[in-house]
């Protein structure tokens, strides 16, 4: 035998906002700075803790899950990729194309100014001298 269940407007409420999508979190640093490591040491810290999921962040780990992303050797090597095109890149809104549902944003929005400052020199300390300068594309575009 079912008892209908009868919830009073209050727990309806809760159970309602529980639903609901909470905010994004504001920009947190992800890694404690050390007074004595460079940006780069610092991005790389950073990257693989808010990064690795999607990007290969260093030649020897691959990504964590089959994405679409490029790896971090790839993006510092691409043509016009300056630390003011990556900065700009990193600051605006991307849906990250993955294998499956959901597409989520790409998280940089979620880092700190300075973590996302560190993990730029990250990307960067991986530009061979004979890469190609080139123009920045514009508009902004993904890397694929």
């Amino acid at each position: 035998m079912r008892f209908p269940v009868r919830l009073s407007p209050l727990a309806a409420l809760v159970l309602i906002a529980g639903c609901v999508a909470p905010p994004p979190p504001a920009p947190q640093r992800v890694a404690a700075p050390d007074p004595f490591a460079t940006a780069a040491e610092r991005g790389a810290m950073v990257a693989l803790n808010a990064c690795a999921r999607c990007h290969q962040v260093r030649p020897d780990r691959p990504s964590g899950q089959e994405a679409a992303a490029p790896s971090f050797m790839e993006i510092a090597n691409l043509a016009g990729r300056s630390q003011d095109y990556l900065r700009r890149f990193a600051t605006t809104r991307h849906v990250v194309r993955t294998v499956g549902e959901p597409q989520p944003t790409m998280p940089t929005l979620f880092l700190s100014p300075e973590d996302r400052e560190d993990v730029i020199a990250f990307i960067r300390s991986y530009r061979r001298p004979d890469a190609p300068d080139g123009e920045a594309p514009e508009p902004l575009e993904a890397f694929e």
